[in-house]
């Protein structure tokens, strides 16, 4: 712990110093810019969109934790900005290189002067119930505009990058939006600055004239939806690349269409035309990403996938092309055919978390990207990933100290020893099942059993060492989203996703036990098995076992609502709960906060993940919190300090 506060101090001792020119070289990233409280960041958050410097030194990152930069020669972070928010959904480089435009997901747009390193001017989108933040930037040729579009949002403005002050608006009516949630919008300037081309919500290209502001033509010609336009570097044509692998190009002069090409499959198609003037389209898939040249119809690269989800590629006009795999970035440049590869620590996010029992590893499970194994001695090393067939893997600890992982693979679920390649234990509950499904697990490791739910509302417990169906209970109407067995292995819990309908359960005699808290949508055992956690959207319930009542209720205030991350310390003595996040609530971070069991005080608030907590975690002495998020990163967060005084809630 000692290590984690020194390299803390370290860093904050650093600040005046220019991370982009890499003299925060000799400091691990894993402590740069951490929330309060915060000692650990493993993972550096989901990449959302990339941009190389016009030299082809840089790269920049947008994720869901801020903005990285990275030496493309090395793949070594330099720095680490927008870190306030977070949740950066787009990038893009001026083109002289001196500013980088980032974009997130409540419509703010910030430009940031790359040597000194510091914001200078910040942008609010026009905000209406529909907006769901930031989706393309661009920045004129001349860098005397700087364009953003929303996902759904019918507005492109233009603003002077420099000062912020708005230039002109255009496509204005607010209430025009798009049917697609989360669809990008495209925007891109011609070579001389002129003229502005961008998807409208309406899913046709529009083109303005920038000096004049005349609304010039729309293209409706286009196959599919687009996912990136260009400008030649002529500018006598403007370029397509849609989401079903087609790529069309018109004439600027008469605004016909001068090509199609349909051929590329399926792939979600950017374009983009090199210094020389040569058209190439980026196809994406899951697992997949070739580059084309379109005039000779031939391949220039191609990346696969083998290991989990494919995350981001993109391509540059000076030909240099970058993918984000599952585990590791491979980086081209026009002077080598082959790859090079660099391990990252941009994975998948988790739904579960939990210590070694000597409190010096962590587990990590994901819905489609197995488990990881982060040595928290030493955070800046990759994990161990282990992969495993199937979704939704939850981990947990078994007697003698090893960690387990339990899946749905199809409609088996299985339980592996981690590091074992064979399940030690398979269970199918649906032989043969065509109009259901499994839809959750849990596994107890002390007596293997299994519990798990399926989509139309039964309810199955398996006994592991017996190898035979223990009940099978006609539980609710619909969807089952969560299962849960005691510690003590004296009960479970179902909760359906429609209503949510929850229920306790006697394992020995299968009989749902009255008055268990309905509409709740997420629960913890203590580890004494005595108390359950409820959450519910506004509060957290102490739920008596053996008495059958509520004992205590915790409530929320507006900006913590949804508190469906939940873990009871080793002692039962305190609770940890995570909310997720809700547009509208005006809030950075969302909260994590510890509770006293007794007495229902709120003993500290920490706040560091930008979007939903999914997990929480404590390490065997109780000294540590981990808590896990949708921003794809874990946080060690140091606990002890506050159980030992009393605090008031932050």
């Amino acid at each position: 712990m000692q290590r984690f506060l020194l390299m803390k101090d370290m860093l904050n001792s650093s600040k005046r110093l220019i991370p982009f020119r890499g003299v925060l070289g000799n400091i691990d990233a894993t402590f740069w810019t951490l929330p309060e409280g915060a000692t650990i960041r493993l993972g550096r958050g989901r990449v959302r969109d990339m941009a190389f410097s016009p030299d082809g030194a840089y790269l920049a990152a947008a994720t869901k934790i801020g903005l990285w930069l990275y030496e493309l020669a090395t793949m070594q972070p330099i720095a680490l900005w927008e870190t306030e928010r977070g949740m950066v959904s787009t990038v893009s480089f001026s083109h002289d290189g001196q500013w980088i435009a980032t974009g997130n997901d409540d419509g703010i747009v910030k430009v940031w002067d790359v040597q000194q390193q510091v914001c200078i001017a910040k942008m609010a989108q026009r905000i209406h119930a529909r907006q769901l933040g930031v989706s393309r930037l661009a920045f004129s040729t001349n860098n005397q505009y700087l364009a953003a579009t929303g996902t759904r949002d019918a507005i492109v403005d233009i603003w002077n990058p420099e000062s912020g002050t708005s230039r002109v608006q255009f496509y204005g009516n607010p209430q025009i939006s798009s049917n697609s949630c989360g669809v990008i919008r495209p925007v891109a300037f011609s070579p001389n600055s002129s003229l502005l081309a961008c998807l409208s919500p309406t899913e046709f290209i529009s083109v303005w004239d920038i000096n004049t502001g005349v609304h010039i033509t729309n293209l409706a010609e286009h196959i599919g939806v687009v996912e990136s336009l260009c400008f030649s570097p002529c500018g006598g044509y403007l370029a397509a690349g849609g989401r079903k692998g087609n790529v069309q190009v018109w004439d600027t002069n008469t605004w016909k269409m001068r090509e199609i090409v349909p051929s590329y499959g399926a792939f979600r198609i950017s374009v983009s035309y090199s210094h020389d003037g040569v058209l190439h389209a980026t196809g994406v898939s899951d697992d997949t990403a070739i580059v084309w040249d379109v005039k000779r119809g031939e391949k220039r690269y191609t990346y696969l996938e083998k290991q989990g989800s494919l995350q981001y590629a993109h391509f540059s006009g000076n030909s240099q092309f970058v993918v984000t795999g599952a585990r590791e970035w491979s980086v081209w440049t026009a002077r080598n055919s082959q790859p090079r590869r660099f391990s990252h620590l941009h994975p998948a996010f988790p739904d579960s978390v939990v210590f070694s029992p000597d409190g010096k590893t962590l587990a990590a499970g994901s819905w489609n990207d197995g488990v990881k194994v982060w040595d928290i001695t030493t955070p800046s090393q990759q994990p161990a990933y282990f992969n495993l067939t199937g979704k939704s893997h939850y981990v947990s600890v078994s007697p003698c100290g090893k960690f387990l992982a339990t899946g749905i693979d199809g409609n088996t679920v299985k339980v592996w020893d981690i590091g074992e390649t064979a399940p030690k234990v398979t269970f199918t509950p649906l032989e043969n099942a065509k109009d259901r499904e499994v839809s959750s697990a849990a596994f107890s490791p002390i007596g293997n059993l299994i519990a798990c739910g399926d989509s139309k509302g039964t309810l199955y417990l398996w006994d592991g060492q017996q190898k035979k169906k223990r009940h099978t209970l006609m539980a609710h109407k619909g969807w089952i989203h969560l299962v849960a067995l005691s510690p003590d292995e004296k009960y479970f819990v179902s909760i359906a996703k429609e209503v949510p309908d929850s229920r306790l359960w006697d394992v020995e005699s299968g009989e749902a036990l009255g008055a268990f808290p309905n509409r709740i949508h997420t629960i913890a055992f203590s580890p004494c098995s005595r108390v359950i956690a409820c959450g519910m959207g506004k509060q957290i319930l102490l739920w008596d076992v053996n008495r059958r009542e509520t004992i205590l209720t915790l409530p929320h205030a507006q900006q913590s609502w949804w508190p469906f991350a939940l873990a009871f310390s080793p002692c039962s003595q305190y609770l940890a709960s995570g909310a997720w996040w809700h547009r509208g609530m005006g809030i950075k971070k969302v909260a994590i906060r510890l509770w006293d069991v007794t007495t229902g005080e709120n003993i500290t608030t920490f706040r560091g993940h930008p979007t939903d907590v999914q997990c929480l975690a404590f390490s065997p002495d109780g000294a540590l919190l981990a808590s896990g998020s949708y921003d794809n990163t874990l946080l060690l967060w140091e606990i002890e300090s506050y159980l030992q005084t009393t605090h008031t809630e932050t």
